[in-house]
């Protein structure tokens, strides 16, 4: 049953991942290519990435560096997001010390973050 349920939240894990990895590299490519055709060609490489905080509130943005930012952030936030799926399937194997590891690297991954602005 725990191998079973293991397996499931593994699935789910990949499945995830996936899904947030084509996201976040469309998301990439669509806003290259916005960037790529409004930038004038003396102005390359362009403008820089957005902080999350600019992500989270956006003014007067192109949409475009606004997409590409976000994939790089998506992508950027992927290990954590395994970190805490792995953690889940942890806590319902009921491996404790695996718990314990998981939720002490979760945590240095959130302190890890810094978001300027």
């Amino acid at each position: 049953m725990k191998e079973d349920t293991g397996l499931q939240l593994e699935a789910h894990m990949r499945r995830i991942s996936a899904l947030v990895s084509f996201a976040a590299v469309l998301l990439m490519a669509v806003g290259f290519v916005d960037v790529l055709l409004s930038t004038p060609i003396h102005e390359f490489p362009g403008p820089a990435a957005l902080s999350i905080a600019d992500l989270v509130r956006p003014h007067h943005v192109p949409w475009g560096l606004w997409a590409m930012s976000a994939g790089i952030v998506l992508l950027a936030l992927l290990p954590m997001l395994r970190v805490f799926l792995a953690l889940i399937l942890f806590f319902r194997l009921r491996r404790w010390i695996d718990v314990a590891a998981g939720f002490i690297v979760f945590v240095e991954l959130l302190l890890s973050i810094h978001v300027e602005g």
